[in-house]
């Protein structure tokens, strides 16, 4: 008796990368890509011209009327710490001052620009006030503080005057 041997053959997973396939050259290079192009240099030319002009009355304190208030510390439930307190004053009403300078504008009478053969502008347009100055006083009032449980007025109206040390 012999020995019979059977022999199958064994199929193993190919575990190799497998090469890089190469590809057939395109007909056109630019094929696939996006090309920006310019205008061809030439220049876009939009005219437009805009001017603006504004003027600032600068003015200044010339006086001022406050009440003098104390303000106690008050905690949350209400009470009021009367060991804990600052002093304020309290303006009421602000008199303003415009600065001195002359207008070169007209009164009202006369029609003549500043500036001989310039013509008219907005500076041309500007009323003149008694004298030729811009001196009026104008004046701002404000709520007056009113006396709680935690805030003590102790003086009334006084006035303070620009440039008194408080």
């Amino acid at each position: 008796m012999g020995f019979e041997v059977v022999v199958r053959p064994a199929v193993l997973p190919n575990i190799r990368p497998a090469p890089a396939q190469s590809l057939p050259p395109q007909d056109d290079p630019d094929k696939g890509f996006a090309v920006i192009r310019g205008n061809g240099g030439k220049q876009i030319d939009l005219s437009s011209s805009w001017s603006a002009s504004t003027s600032q009355n600068k003015q200044a304190e010339s006086k001022r009327r406050v009440d003098e208030a104390r303000v106690y510390q008050k905690d949350d439930d209400g009470t009021v710490n009367r060991k804990n307190f600052i002093d304020i004053e309290v303006a009421n009403k602000i008199w303003m001052k415009g600065p001195k300078k002359n207008f070169t504008g007209f009164n009202g009478d006369d029609l003549v620009p500043t500036v001989p053969g310039r013509g008219f502008t907005g500076d041309d347009l500007v009323p003149r006030s008694k004298g030729g100055k811009a001196d009026e006083v104008t004046t701002y009032s404000y709520r007056r503080i009113k006396e709680q449980s935690n805030i003590e007025i102790k003086k009334k109206d006084v006035i303070k005057k620009s440039g008194e040390d408080s």
